[in-house]
């Protein structure tokens, strides 16, 4: 059953909706910002409710936040301000679903729960449908490689193996495109001419010449598969699999991971070369 988690610092509230709610909903209570991002890190939920004003992180703060770390978390501000300007803010920050005002009747708080719930449902559904085709895609492009390159075919499937080993045990988040990555690190060898490919897998040496088309594969596959949706960071993390790791660079999160996944590939094929 989904859960709905309430926010507000006073507890009197939340704890009198959840009692006046549990027949019908799974329902949570937090009394702090900071308690309902701790629930968050242990479990997911389907809807948040959140008060607007609270110590420490305001509700339109906390939605905010909520919205990066788990997106299919439908938000509704609950607050005693009718006020149009915070109204704007929590939508325009927070991405809210719903802006209720105090005090707000039973009938027109359990209709927005419904229609939230609704749009939660709705997001897991189009999040599902998109990642199987996705996956399909993914395996429609493997067996081209497949086809073409087999040597090349042999290696990705290797590596993947590989990959997924070293992503679990470092207990990595979005194993999938790490995956993914591994699957299609060598779809860019279909520009290589297979006696290279050959020569490479069984450890000969290569010429200039044969070396520059080795080089050169991941950034033909990085420019084939950018543009698909959602295979961006993919396509990222496959162009850099021969690039030298910086320890001491920063990184923000989102290129912290392409990083991460180049180094997951490179350390995999060159232990598959070993």
């Amino acid at each position: 059953m989904e859960t709905i988690l309430f926010v507000d610092d006073d507890i009197r509230v939340v704890s009198a909706l959840q009692r006046r709610l549990y027949k019908s909903y799974q329902v949570e209570i937090a009394s702090c910002a900071a308690e309902a991002l701790e629930a968050f890190a242990g479990s997911s939920y389907a809807v948040v409710v959140s008060d607007l004003h609270m110590p420490g992180m305001n509700g339109i703060e906390f939605l905010s936040t909520v919205k990066e770390t788990s997106p299919e978390t439908v938000r509704v501000l609950l607050t005693g301000q009718a006020d149009l300007v915070v109204a704007i803010a929590a939508v325009n920050e927070g991405s809210v679903f719903r802006f209720l005002t105090k005090p707000c009747p039973d009938e027109l708080l359990t209709k927005t729960l419904d229609a939230a719930l609704a749009q939660h449902r709705l997001m897991i559904a189009e999040r599902d449908v998109l990642q199987q085709t996705l996956m399909g895609t993914v395996g429609m492009l493997v067996d081209i490689l497949a086809a073409i390159q087999p040597v090349a075919f042999g290696r990705a499937s290797r590596v993947r193996q590989y990959v997924r080993t070293l992503a679990q045990e470092m207990k990595l988040d979005d194993l999938w495109q790490f995956e993914a990555a591994a699957m299609l690190s060598q779809i860019g060898c279909i520009s290589v001419d297979p006696e290279v490919l050959r020569k490479y897998d069984a450890g000969k040496e290569l010429s200039a010449a044969e070396m520059a088309q080795m080089l050169s594969h991941p950034q033909v596959g990085q420019t084939l598969l950018q543009q698909i949706p959602r295979l961006h960071s993919v396509s990222q993390i496959i162009g850099r699999q021969y690039h030298a790791f910086n320890g001491s660079a920063g990184f923000q999160p989102g290129t912290y991971a392409v990083v991460l996944g180049a180094q997951l590939l490179h350390v995999a094929l060159e232990f598959d070369r070993l």
